[in-house]
């Protein structure tokens, strides 16, 4: 099949980049051809991809992604392709991976008034044009609260709908000699056998909750802050949070370390992964974590949280969120004696959910809607 896979931005170490990765791979595997268009790329470009780089134009985020909407419209119409797939909600795809939130949701309570402002409207029509009854793209979700919103705002059927299982990396496992090579990892980056390691994964600082975790870090006794370290891998604004840290007095505790390939290696390190986010459709690196036995320290506001409920691998933060919560659930984390046990349990977890297969059930309902059998499944 002739496949076209469209996306906003590409850089390699965002979750919504890693998943049309692993799928688009999956797709020339299986002898598909694969054209991919996207505004902006960063990083090698694997081969095998057909790669157009569209030059959207504006002023503003929403006028680029409008007009970048107008010209893959167009491009789509022209071309013979058998399936079109978009990562982002982009109009008149055949198939979209629905890895943002209900974008009207968030206007609920807002005021007409706000409803007027051009952001929201090319947004909010770029969401109906995906999910709106008159739309015949078929959704795939991966998160249980974000399809019931999009149920309850678009009244989008059953059938449109397919649930995803989650897509961890099988390579994420904890691997053979884990406690060898996190002692090592944990020599290069000059932590004491005694130091408490706390990590956060991600980009998007304000969404991931770092003034949270830095939160936290400050407030905890002094005789146990000396020994604690947090390393934030990813991107983001680092000298905002880095001002931010000095502020809380946590200068020498924090740890940024920008975006990183060895993550892995990380996960292996750290004693606790902390993910305060503000919002997050699913959170892969919560699963992440599970597989490698790290326990985990969440908001519920995380897709993922039910599996750290379900596993009883951690600690769940639930709404609405107060900071002083997980200050106290942090120091009970850090000083009690279960992260063993919490360990223990995301392991057995993980050997026995499917927490994999994602990249093979969206490469089957893209094969399924090329040759029109999608229905009949």
């Amino acid at each position: 099949m002739r496949l076209a896979f469209a996306l906003y931005k590409y850089f390699p170490y965002g979750g919504l980049a890693r998943d049309f990765l692993r799928v688009a791979e999956l797709c020339l595997t299986k002898g598909h051809s694969v054209d991919v268009y996207v505004m902006d790329w960063q990083g090698d470009i694997p081969n095998g991809f057909n790669m157009h780089i569209v030059k959207a134009e504006g002023w503003t985020n929403h006028a680029r992604v409008t007009n970048f909407h107008r010209q893959i419209g167009e491009t789509l119409a022209n071309n013979v392709f058998d399936v079109t797939v978009g990562f982002n909600k982009i109009p008149s795809v055949d198939v979209y991976y629905a890895a943002d939130p209900c974008y009207i949701d968030r206007f609920v309570d807002k005021t007409w008034l706000a409803k007027l402002n051009p952001r929201y409207r090319a947004y909010a029509a770029a969401e109906k044009a995906v999910f709106g009854l008159d739309s015949k793209t078929i959704c795939l979700m991966i998160s249980e609260p974000q399809t019931a919103l999009f149920k309850k705002h678009y009244q989008i059927s059953d059938e449109r709908l397919v649930m995803l299982p989650p897509g961890i990396d099988p390579n994420r496992r904890r691997p053979e000699g884990a406690d060898e090579k996190r002692m090592q990892y944990r020599q290069q980056l000059k932590l004491e056998n005694n130091d408490l390691m706390l990590l956060m994964l991600g980009s998007a600082f304000k969404t991931k909750g770092v003034d949270r975790a830095i939160d936290a870090l400050a407030s905890l006794p002094e005789i146990l802050l000396e020994k604690t370290q947090l390393m934030i891998v990813g991107e983001g604004d680092i000298k905002a949070y880095q001002r931010y840290a000095k502020d809380k007095g946590v200068t020498d505790h924090c740890h940024f370390m920008g975006g990183r390939s060895d993550v892995p290696d990380f996960l292996l390190a750290a004693d606790l992964l902390l993910h305060p986010a503000r919002k997050e459709n699913t959170g892969t690196v919560i699963l992440e974590a599970m597989i490698s036995g790290l326990p985990q320290l969440v908001t519920g506001v995380c897709g993922y949280a039910k599996h750290v409920r379900q596993a009883d691998s951690g600690r769940v933060i639930e709404e609405p969120f107060q900071q002083q919560q997980l200050n106290r659930v942090l120091l009970e984390m850090l000083t009690g004696d279960e992260r063993q046990h919490w360990a223990g349990n995301a392991l057995n977890y993980a050997q026995h959910e499917d927490l994999y297969s994602m990249p093979e059930k969206v490469v089957d309902v893209i094969e399924q809607v090329g040759k029109g059998q999608l229905d009949e499944t």
